[in-house]
């Protein structure tokens, strides 16, 4: 299975994890999901997927791709870049998502 190249320069799911890790933040239980982004698996068109406990970060060879990804999950996510935050499957309370988010932000 080939997956649509991330673009260069952009973070990788598994350096949005350390990051993470890094700021003291919680992301337990690494994951990497990637086969979901392909046809056999959701077939999203991702690059990469990267799911702990906390977050779920995908990773999106374009901005275009992740926009549309980042509304069709309104409320339950956030999208820097081509790189979205995805908190539908986990129990991130929504006080401390702006923590993630900041730390996204400072990677790009």
């Amino acid at each position: 299975m080939e997956l649509p190249p991330r673009q260069a320069g952009e973070p990788t799911g598994r350096e949005v994890v350390a990051a993470f890790r890094a700021a003291g933040l919680k992301a337990a239980n690494v994951r990497d999901r990637s086969v979901d982004c392909g046809p056999d698996g959701l077939g999203l068109g991702c690059s990469e997927l990267v799911v702990t406990d906390n977050v779920a970060v995908y990773v999106f060879p374009d901005e275009s791709s992740a926009g549309d990804l980042a509304e069709r999950w309104s409320g339950a996510a956030y999208r820097n870049g081509t790189v979205v935050l995805n908190y539908l499957e986990a129990p991130t309370p929504p006080a401390d998502r702006p923590r993630y988010e900041k730390v996204l932000d400072k990677l790009r």
